[in-house]
């Protein structure tokens, strides 16, 4: 049977083929190392890493390639909250996310490249950009010109017009100054005085957060890929400016399929940091609800559409979780080697705990 999937490029279903018969190569946007995952960053994980099987048990050679966002301004903010480094921060981080990513049972990346580790690619691609006229230095910020590229926009649908409304106190004032355009985003973001910098020709600083995502891709995988994947809130603007800087400088699409989950939701609203309703996979499993658990009920909504984070749908998890163990004896087998078993009461706890 064909392997179909939905592309967010095509907005149709498609037969999969990959470039080269045999081999995948996938790229998966990962997190910003600043803090512990959510159930969000589970939901994604969890549903790629099911793909990934797939295509393995399929008889695919596979390369999973998943970045670290460790040069960024939340991580900057939550050193400087803490009196520590950006890399004190990153490292801690990286380790829980390993960690978290470990109890889920979900297969660790091939490669898991970091901004940090990249510099000299992401400078290269800036340079590229540049030479071919798409990028432009301003008082030591580099910016990308939106209107050099013909598609910008065609991932997400959205028209410049609609962009226009997106971007709306998004920017500083002295940062739109800068720009030749108000859609144009930053490549290079010049140091501010007593912050942590990079060396580059425009001047010491640090790359914006869609670049890296376009230089490790490139050094990673080449400039086409078969699959990228993320959360549907990467859409816009940051996979739309990853292919927008990608295919400026090759000339070739960034990737054939782009696959998307949704979101969880708690109370009709994302789960997300920013507005303080998210609880960790952490704590999740600190409080007994089993991996196993958080599996089937992130599995049990279709991977596209929103899945709601209550009580009674954990409950429901951990139930159906405890059935089908009981009925297909892993339990017996390898339960006490990896806690699959948990109680629903556990799950309720663990809901209340994050409202």
């Amino acid at each position: 049977m064909t392997l179909r999937l939905t592309n967010t490029l095509s907005r149709r279903c498609e037969p999969f083929e990959p470039l080269v018969p045999g081999q995948v190569s996938i790229y998966c946007c990962g997190v910003t190392v600043y803090d512990l995952c959510h159930l969000g960053h589970a939901r994604s994980y969890i549903v790629w890493d099911v793909l990934r099987r797939y295509l393995l048990w399929s008889g695919y050679a596979v390369t999973f390639v998943q970045n670290f966002t460790d040069i960024d301004d939340k991580i900057l903010k939550r050193a400087e909250e803490e009196g520590s480094s950006m890399e004190v921060v990153s490292e801690r981080n990286i380790a829980a996310f390993e960690a978290d990513m470990a109890a889920l049972h979900i297969l660790p990346p091939d490669r898991m490249p970091r901004a940090t580790r990249s510099l000299e690619a992401i400078r290269q691609l800036i340079g590229e950009l540049e030479a071919k006229g798409a990028a432009y230095s301003a008082d030591g910020d580099v910016y990308f010109a939106v209107m050099r590229q013909a598609g910008y926009g065609k991932l997400s649908g959205r028209t410049l017009e609609e962009q226009q409304e997106g971007a709306s106190g998004r920017t500083r004032e002295a940062e739109e100054a800068r720009k030749r355009h108000p859609f144009d985003f930053a490549l290079w973001k010049g140091a501010k005085p007593g912050e942590p910098s990079f060396p580059s020709p425009w001047g010491p600083g640090r790359p914006g957060w869609h670049i890296e995502c376009s230089a490790m891709v490139r050094e990673e995988l080449g400039t086409t890929i078969d699959i990228h994947l993320g959360g549907a809130d990467l859409i816009f603007p940051h996979h739309e400016n990853e292919i927008a800087q990608s295919e400026t400088a090759s000339g070739q699409p960034l990737a054939r399929f782009w696959l998307h989950n949704g979101m969880v939701n708690v109370g009709g609203e994302k789960m997300s940091k920013s507005l303080g309703n998210f609880t960790t996979i952490r704590a999740l499993l600190e409080s007994g609800v089993s991996p196993m658990t958080l599996r089937l009920f992130v599995l049990q909504a279709h991977y596209r559409k929103p899945l709601d984070f209550t009580a009674e749908a954990l409950a429901a998890a951990a139930s159906g979780w405890k059935g089908l163990d009981a009925a297909l004896g892993l339990g017996a087998r390898h339960g006490a080697a990896l806690g699959w078993g948990t109680a629903p009461a556990a799950a309720s706890a663990a809901v209340s705990a994050a409202d």
